[in-house]
């Protein structure tokens, strides 16, 4: 026999189980007694009545010898028949005993869970297989263990509270989900049930815990979780996308920060709401309302389109919107509507297209308006024989007022240039600053030739007044002008601004501050630039043309990365030839492609010897003209120039004007691809000043975008230049370009720079153009080793 206690250890039971189990013990615990009982009450009926009976029946002593024997074969098997039923009700208790315990045994052991009995102070008092299966013991090595040994430290406080709760009868079961820790170090999640089995007779008081492995649906539901999780953060990290949620009645169900920041409304003031009555305008509501109820029914979004909403305080606002239409089993459907904020995209798109059509320091038109409408003068003056004048106005020595006072000063200047000169032209004039310090007007419905002179003359005296710069700054700003006329000059727009500009250069010529016809008596001077040209065909053959290096430095960390390379000519008779004379003669007498290519040359070359030398690798960036760029032959070029040299294609940079990008497009697109395939970067230089489309932009494959030094000088003091330039970086940033910003002069420019999140920078405050050796020494103090002499 078992004791109480292995009893209980042994035996698999449920509390119903157990109680129908002790009370067939305590039945049959009372059958020896009541057998005792029969066996004692019929023994005294047998010795009392039995002989009286056999004397009854016999008299004489041999009858009565053989009743005697006959008697005792009666008890004999009286009493046998008596132990045999006993025997075979005992039998039967202990089959149906062993019965049970078969059938529970096997029904926990085959049991799809882990199931345990635990002691009190939580000891494993028996497991079965599925149990070690899940925590990797043997039956052995479990009973050692005690449940706070096996689970998760971050579960076991409040597993423990439970069992305290349960002890003191607060509670008769409990479940809970929790961790377990394997013997082979894994975490297992687990829905644990508990009851408590109160003690007997035969048991002690314990728990029986049913444990069933839930990882593979924890996992799951965390990653659902997870997934939810970032659903949402990523809805709620976008400022400018608004999301919005509502049923097939236009109820809103949800709505993300970035609505409440595009429209206004917090989520706890528009859910539950109509969508109509939050941001639909009232003149839209009925087609919206037709919308939402065809794409519930339909289960089909509409396409995209561009709207106007409204936000809360009635501003309206422009969206691009978009829709998905989500069907769950057995729910109505939800329609989900995505709206990107184009507040800034529109704002950007105003100030560039300001920025194609107009000059950001004047907010004159610029070249590109002005020729539009210089063409569209021509044509009314051809179809009503009309007079028109075209004027091209330079201010004189202006590149002294500049090195003299500084650019903020030139280009307060030029403003006050410009605002004279719209007051002096007619409603029906045309003006514009064409670049630099040169302006051009347009005269239509000219009465007579001698009309454009006398306007010139105006001008001319306008000019001469004393100006007021601040701070307290008087000067005095004389021009020169050149006069070109339809029909007697010229019948086209290019011709009419190359004759105006012909005539300018013979103003100059002749002493300044005067003004000049178009005439033929310029082949004189045409005599004069081809002897200009020959010596500039003779600087590029000898060598006297050098390159000059202005750093380019990182605007986070103040490091030089690179250095834009400028041609400096300078003429054993003529001295410094300035590059705004050298550059266009070269373009014009073809000779650019040769001086481009010397150019590239000394890159490469100066730029492998630094390499070599061991001083930190940096870009070069060279300037590509517009005919080098339109010719094809480039891209062999670089490649062939790049092969000869050594010089690493990463660290070589071209930099093209937007006037080279305005030309045939597929074939500039073909040319940038095949220097990208060489390996070289390509940036787009004094970015604003000429018209690039975005569409036109996105297909180029640049990766700097240049901000013009106009828009940075003043900056600091004229709100829409620090715009301007703003738009300009997050433009070239949302474009995936870096940007550069050139003419930096003072730490506050560099300070608001720095701001707007602008990559790079080149201008006076860090270094004017040095030569080479120069720029050497700045290479090697920022690696700190010291100048090595050459």
């Amino acid at each position: 026999m078992l004791d109480s206690k292995e009893f209980a250890i042994s035996v698999w039971t449920t509390p119903r189980a157990m109680k129908q189990l002790d009370a067939k013990l305590n039945k049959l615990r009372y059958y020896p007694l009541f057998g005792a009982l029969i066996y004692l009450l019929f023994g005294a009926l047998w010795i009392t009545f039995s002989d009286q009976l056999l004397l009854s029946l016999a008299v004489d002593p041999q009858t009565l010898s053989r009743y005697q024997s006959y008697k005792g074969y009666f008890y004999i098997a009286l009493t046998a028949a008596l132990a045999w039923i006993l025997l075979r009700q005992r039998l039967h208790f202990s089959r149906s005993l062993t019965k049970s315990e078969y059938i529970l045994d096997q029904t926990i052991e085959k049991a799809a869970a882990g199931i345990a009995h635990v002691s009190p102070s939580g000891q494993f008092l028996r497991v079965n297989q599925e149990l070690c299966r899940l925590l990797g013991y043997s039956m052995a090595e479990l009973r050692e263990l005690s449940f706070q040994q096996l689970t998760h430290p971050m579960d076991l406080a409040r597993d423990q509270a439970l069992v305290e709760e349960t002890l003191s009868g607060l509670r008769q079961h409990y479940s809970l989900e929790k961790r377990y820790l394997r013997k082979d170090g894994q975490v297992i999640w687990a829905r644990l049930s508990v009851s408590l089995i109160a003690a007997t007779d035969i048991s002690d008081t314990f728990f029986v815990s049913v444990i069933q492995d839930i990882s593979d649906v924890k996992l799951a539901q965390l990653k659902l979780e997870e997934s939810e999780l970032r659903f949402r953060t990523l809805l709620d990290s976008m400022p400018t996308i608004s999301v919005q949620g509502y049923d097939e009645d236009g109820t809103t169900l949800f709505w993300n920060k970035g609505s409440e920041l595009v429209y206004g409304y917090s989520s706890q003031e528009a859910i539950g709401r109509s969508l109509l009555d939050l941001i639909i305008p009232e003149k839209m509501q009925e087609g919206v309302r037709e919308a939402v109820s065809q794409m519930a029914s339909s289960g089909e979004a509409r396409h995209a389109e561009e709207l106007v909403l409204k936000r809360k305080d009635g501003s309206p606002v422009t969206v691009y919107s978009s829709h998905a239409v989500v069907i769950l089993p057995d729910k109505k459907p939800q329609i989900y509507c995505i709206d990107i904020d184009l507040t800034t995209y529109k704002q950007q798109e105003a100030q560039l297209a300001f920025l194609a059509q107009y000059d950001p320091l004047t907010h004159l038109p610029n070249r590109h308006f002005f020729a539009n409408q210089l063409e569209q003068a021509l044509k009314v003056a051809r179809r009503e024989q009309l007079q028109l004048a075209v004027l091209i106005l330079d201010l004189d020595n202006f590149k002294n007022i500049n090195d003299s006072y500084g650019h903020n000063v030139g280009d307060q200047l030029l403003k006050q240039v410009a605002e004279k000169l719209r007051i002096c032209c007619r409603d029906t004039d045309t003006l514009a600053r064409l670049g630099g310090d040169e302006f051009a007007i347009l005269i239509e419905h000219l009465e007579q030739p001698e009309d454009a002179a006398r306007f010139a003359q105006e001008l001319l005296r306008t000019m001469q007044q004393t100006l007021m710069l601040p701070p307290d700054l008087e000067l005095s700003a004389a021009a020169s002008i050149g006069i070109s006329l339809f029909p007697q000059h010229h019948d086209n727009v290019e011709a009419l601004l190359q004759g105006a500009d012909a005539a300018l250069y013979k103003a100059k010529a002749e002493g300044r501050n005067t003004y000049y016809y178009y005439s033929d008596q310029l082949t004189a001077q045409a005599r004069q630039r081809l002897v200009l040209e020959g010596r500039l065909r003779n600087a590029i053959k000898t060598g006297q043309l050098h390159c000059y290096y202005q750093p380019q430095l990182e605007v986070a960390t103040g490091r030089i990365i690179g250095a834009e390379l400028l041609l400096r000519w300078r003429d054993p008779e003529l001295g410094f030839v300035s590059p705004e004379i050298s550059i266009p003669l070269a373009e014009s007498s073809g000779l650019i492609h040769a001086l481009g290519i010397q150019v590239l040359q000394q890159a490469c070359v100066q730029g492998k010897a630094w390499l070599d030398e061991g001083l930190p690798a940096i870009s070069l960036a060279v300037n590509v003209s517009a005919h080098q760029f339109s010719r094809g032959e480039l891209g062999q070029q670089v490649r062939t120039l790049l092969a000869e040299t050594g010089f690493p294609a990463k660290f070589l940079e071209l930099e093209v004007t937007e006037s080279a990008l305005m030309q045939d497009e597929d074939k500039v697109i073909e040319t940038m691809q095949q220097l990208r395939a060489t390996g070289v970067r390509l940036a787009i230089d004094d970015f604003g000043t000429g018209y690039s489309s975005l569409a036109y932009l996105q297909r180029l494959p640049l990766d700097i975008l240049k901000v013009d030094r106009r828009f940075i000088c003043n900056m600091t003091t004229n709100p829409d230049n620090q715009q301007i330039t703003k738009a300009i970086i997050e433009l070239g940033h949302t474009l995936r370009f870096e940007v550069l910003a050139e003419g930096v002069e003072t730490a506050e420019q560099l300070a608001m720079l720095q701001q707007m999140r602008c990559n790079y920078y080149q201008g006076y405050l860090f270094s004017k153009p040095v030569p080479a050796e120069t720029f050497r020494q700045l290479l090697a103090q920022q690696q700190g080793v010291g100048v090595r002499a050459h």
